[in-house]
């Protein structure tokens, strides 16, 4: 995607920046939701006995991101990603216990 068009670069760098933070936001707020969907699914295995590491599971997540991914970010760097994000997925249900609700 090209910057928008501005005569004075420093405007174009306010404005590619101010985009960036709004997104950020969002990414906030779809991080939270991911990690409350996280937490009930955590809360639901831990009242079945089940495990929190289902590695076939992070298999179809690795799967499911990757075929989603358009670019330009490379599949690696997404990977990475996401690396992070499952790992602190699954600290927080193992944080969790029945009951917590």
């Amino acid at each position: 995607m090209k910057p928008p068009a501005h005569s004075d670069p420093a405007l174009a760098l306010d404005a590619l920046r101010t985009r960036i933070d709004e997104i950020d936001r969002r990414l906030v707020d779809l991080l939270n939701e991911r990690a409350r969907a996280s937490l009930e699914i955590g809360l639901l295995k831990a009242e079945d006995r089940g495990k929190v590491y289902v590695p076939e599971r992070e298999v179809m997540v690795y799967s499911n991101i990757l075929s989603a991914n358009r670019g330009p970010l490379p599949d690696n760097s997404l990977k990475n990603i996401y690396d992070h994000i499952i790992a602190e997925s699954r600290a927080l249900q193992h944080a969790r216990k029945p009951g917590d609700r």
